[in-house]
């Protein structure tokens, strides 16, 4: 199975939340638990997972890090073929496994 680019995964959880209200409860509770469900492999947890809900008066952008990764980082994504910004595969390193 192939891994969900991040613009899918936006969009199976808003599925998923306006098909099934509680969702949201399950998504707010746990996120890295919903989220590896979806991507089909746990998230190493070295990978902070942040979540923000928008409202009707605030609006949530997310841009690329300013930052040059480091070599630690550099590790976890060396020949990964997962981007969360939109490409696909799974961890690299040996930090990540499908489910």
């Amino acid at each position: 199975m192939a891994v969900p680019t991040r613009s899918e995964v936006e969009a199976i959880i808003a599925e998923r939340i306006a098909a099934d209200p509680g969702f949201r409860d399950t998504l707010l509770a746990d996120p890295r638990a919903v989220l590896s469900e979806i991507i089909g492999f746990d998230i190493p947890e070295s990978v902070q997972v942040v979540l923000h809900e928008e409202s009707l008066t605030q609006i949530h952008l997310t841009i690329p890090a300013s930052e040059a990764l480091s070599d630690a980082d550099l590790e976890l994504v060396a020949g990964a073929g997962w981007e969360f910004g939109g490409g696909a595969g799974n961890c690299g390193g040996g930090t990540c496994s499908p489910n």
